[in-house]
């Protein structure tokens, strides 16, 4: 009978592996969006924790600050007409009922997909053994950054001197809107608007900027370790595509802050009579602005990524010389062999080669692709396109592009 394999008696070294569940467990729950003093307040007014009810968190908030605004202006908007009333203020609605709630779905995408990335650099062994205390460590300065109350109270007071000072984008002076009386005084939904409605939407605004440079550290820490890299990764990236992705996730930022752009400049079109060409230096600044801003913290890898694809092109260069010629010795070569070379692994094996070679040569710089960058990009210019109908009406947009067509 055959005998089973006798059982190993090499030692397990229960300790690596505890370390190791501890570092995955310490990754898997990673979060920065799930933590802060504004976060708490929330789970103890009964909002769910965890990432996945951070867009309810974000529903809520727009409600609290939207919905007393109708109830208090439907008690003096007959009493005091203005040139911009409630029901048309663009801006306001946007801000309330759009950006918020996208603030919000991008933490919760954000949130949602960092730790499975951040797990799976630790599963494929991205990071040496020796170099994952670091990285557990500079998780935890991120945790400890994103839950300083002396930070957010440091956003509630820059959104206070804000507010004070009066720096905002607004339509002309002479514009009377809902928030105001003919006496210049502000209305009571004016108040609600100055006092809750505004400094929150700036909060959440300033506290995604902390976070986002909280997010950019840790990516300049990590791109610090010494980080195994493969220069034939099929993501172009040394296997550090999984990052672009987690960027990705950023787009939902870009659409507010353009959406909230776009309707301040729908305002001052439509009631301050200001020309659309008026913003288009700006309008450009803030598309190309958004991107670099949620693109720039990958550069951090680029000098890993060019060393590594440098390396990588010299060590498969070398590869590729000596089988090449090894190639031709042996199939052009004055003692050709016998067997046939239709079907043989040593063409096979020199595609492959070649492919990997392209790989290498094809590998890009930041780990993100071009897609992911141009989808980012598309998420801060789709706000602004429903500016041109401020300018051709929607009609004669359809009938010039039904003339442009049948050529007409």
């Amino acid at each position: 009978m055959p005998t089973s394999p006798a059982p190993s008696t090499a030692p397990v070294d229960t300790g690596a592996m505890r370390n190791v569940t501890a570092e995955h467990a310490a990754a898997s729950g990673f979060s920065l969006c799930t933590g802060g003093p504004v976060y708490f307040a929330g789970c103890r007014l009964g909002i769910s924790a965890g990432s996945r009810n951070l867009w309810q968190f974000g529903v809520v908030i727009a409600i609290i600050t939207w919905l007393p605004l109708v109830i208090l202006d439907a008690f003096t908007a007959s009493q005091q007409p203005a040139t911009i009333s409630f029901l048309h203020s663009l801006g306001t609605h946007v801000r309330l009922l759009f950006a918020i709630p996208m603030l919000f779905t991008a933490e919760a995408l954000f949130d949602t997909r960092v730790p499975d990335v951040l797990r799976r650099i630790l599963e494929i062994r991205m990071v040496l053994p020796a170099d994952v205390p670091r990285l557990m460590n500079a998780l935890r300065g991120a945790v400890r950054r994103r839950d300083s109350w002396l930070m957010e109270c440091a956003l509630i007071a820059l959104t206070g001197m804000l507010i004070w000072a009066g720096l905002r984008t607004d339509v002309a002076v002479d514009v009377t809107t809902w928030r105001t009386t003919a006496n210049g005084e502000l209305t009571p939904a004016g108040w609600w608007y100055t006092l809750v409605s505004i400094p929150m939407f700036q909060f959440l605004l300033w506290r995604w900027c902390w976070r986002l440079l909280i997010w950019g550290e840790f990516l300049w820490k990590l791109s610090r370790l010494n980080l195994q890299l493969v220069p034939t990764h099929p993501d172009g990236a040394g296997g550090l595509a999984v990052l672009g992705v987690i960027h990705v996730d950023l787009a939902p930022l870009s659409l507010a802050g353009a959406a909230v752009l776009s309707s301040n400049y729908a305002e001052q079109i439509l009631y301050a009579n200001v020309p659309l060409q008026t913003f288009a230096v700006p309008l450009t600044a803030a598309i190309i602005g958004s991107a670099i801003a949620l693109v720039v913290p990958l550069a951090f890898f680029t000098p890993r990524l060019i060393d590594t694809k440098q390396r990588g092109l010299l060590e498969y260069g070398t590869l590729a010389s000596h089988y090449t010629r090894a190639f031709a010795a042996k199939w052009l070569g004055s003692e050709q062999p016998e067997e046939p070379m239709l079907g043989t692994a040593d063409i096979q094996s020199l595609a492959d080669l070649g492919n990997s070679f392209g790989f290498i040569r094809d590998m890009s710089v930041l780990p993100i692709g071009r897609q992911q960058i141009i989808f980012i990009f598309i998420a801060g210019v789709l706000p602004f396109l429903p500016l041109i109908l401020t300018v051709f009406p929607l009609e004669q947009l359809i009938i010039d592009s039904v003339k442009s067509v049948l050529n007409v």
